[in-house]
């Protein structure tokens, strides 16, 4: 069963350093319109999108690392893209 951040939050409420902000993450119509869900440890989170949630860090991180890997993987295919002079 997936945990909803919020609620989660809500039921701890000392919050303390193992909590972090993150977000937003990018929301929209068609490919971003639901929540962001994220699996650590076997435990499921549900990161919702388009507002600032406080997530445990290491959501934070797997989410970190995802959104820089999709950076990375952008950049790799713009860099093929290019067109390339072959000199024979």
């Amino acid at each position: 069963m997936a945990r909803s951040i919020n609620k989660e939050v809500e039921e701890n409420a000392v919050i303390d350093d193992e909590y972090v902000n993150v977000g937003p993450l990018p929301f929209d119509a068609d490919k971003y319109k639901h929540p962001l869900n994220v699996i650590v440890n076997g435990t499921k989170y549900s990161v919702p999108r388009g507002q600032v949630v406080r997530v445990p860090k290491v959501v934070a991180e797997v989410i970190n690392q995802s959104m820089a890997q999709d950076m990375h993987a952008a950049a790799v295919e713009a860099e093929m893209m290019k067109p390339q002079i072959i000199n024979f």
